[in-house]
């Protein structure tokens, strides 16, 4: 690694876990020039629409070099604190997750998805949260991207993806929205259209995840009121993410660790909200899912903050690409033909 990483990381050291408002676009031209030119053996296909809302669009990256059909698909859904972030958040972000992972022989679907109006100009007395979405929205997007791919992934012109092959991974709020999607059961006032894991999901990826929220935060506070309806733990507890895992039916088969591998990273210089949420998430996976005393796979990324993990995804530190990929193929590669399960 060369000395521009170097000073990349002693400035994360620097800053520890301090995260606020607006630091992201600080991380973010810190990490873009690190980021090479689009591929030319990765195909885009964008703004397909996969819903009725504004915001219901997604992009397609596959390998043009690549005919094979069945290919393992990633559905990445982006971070923003609920209320910001886009799939084009600039010319070469989030494409570092398309780009990668499509050279890597898979099909990648970037998701945009609805956001809770809030600005940190915003002045007091706003009726914004009058307007805002509400909980279950986000999740309910995640079903929609969920539907999209399973009815047309498969096909040439969407890189020929399988539909049993579809790992999806969400970063912060967008790992948050994929949680009470998967574990909306959880939520007892939810009719749900159909039992099971439908459309299929060969595993999940949470990083730096809040699933459960620091309401102390004032921040948190203005987003749990407008998406929540309340800033009152009775109110949203239940339906965060660890409150809906917690109350899933003994039965739910997003509890078998073996159907739905988990995968849940962190990072060195974590947000004291998302790894003590992380943690008990944790605690809570061990003690639920089947078979018992399953731990769901757990991964601490040395020297990086809440956001450069993800941003460091297609540049020279492979660490966190790297895992991301080997956890992927675990959840898509048939044990006949995985190194170490043909082993066993």
């Amino acid at each position: 690694m060369d000395a521009s990483y170097a000073k990349v990381y002693a400035e994360i050291a620097r800053n520890t876990n301090t995260f606020n408002l607006g630091d992201e676009e600080t991380w973010r031209q810190i990490y873009e020039p690190f980021i090479p030119e689009r591929p030319r053996n990765v195909f885009v296909v964008r703004d397909q629409r996969y819903g009725p809302a504004e915001r219901n669009t997604l992009d397609v990256y596959y390998p043009c070099d690549d005919s094979t059909t069945g290919k393992p698909v990633l559905a990445f859904f982006h971070e923003g604190g609920f209320f910001s972030g886009d799939k084009q958040w600039s010319e070469r972000y989030w494409g570092n997750i398309g780009n990668y992972f499509a050279q890597q022989g898979m099909v990648v679907v970037i998701a945009n998805h609805q956001l809770v109006p809030f600005s940190k100009n915003e002045p007091p007395g706003s009726d914004k949260d009058a307007t805002s979405i509400k909980y279950p929205a986000g999740a309910d997007d995640v079903q929609l991207v969920r539907e999209w791919v399973y009815h047309k992934i498969s096909r040439p012109e969407s890189g020929s993806g399988s539909v049993d092959k579809v790992v999806l991974f969400g970063h912060s709020s967008g790992g948050a929205h994929v949680a009470m999607n998967l574990y909306a059961a959880g939520d007892s006032q939810r009719k749900l259209p159909r039992p099971g894991i439908f459309p299929p999901v060969a595993g999940v990826i949470y990083l730096s995840v809040p699933f459960w929220y620091d309401r102390n935060r004032p921040i948190r506070q203005k987003i749990l009121q407008r998406y929540y309806g309340s800033d009152s733990e009775e109110i949203w507890g239940p339906r965060s993410v660890l409150g809906l895992f917690q109350r899933l039916p003994d039965d739910s088969p997003v509890l078998d660790a073996i159907k739905l591998p988990t995968f849940i990273g962190t990072v060195k210089w974590e947000v004291d909200e998302a790894f003590d949420a992380a943690i008990d998430f944790l605690k809570a996976y061990r003690e639920r899912c089947r078979p018992a005393g399953t731990n769901a796979i757990f991964h601490i990324l040395d020297k990086h903050n809440h956001l450069s993990n993800v941003l460091s995804i297609g540049t020279k530190d492979t660490a966190q690409a790297t895992v991301l990929r080997d956890f992927i193929r675990s959840c898509t590669t048939p044990a006949a033909e995985g190194s170490i399960n043909a082993k066993i």
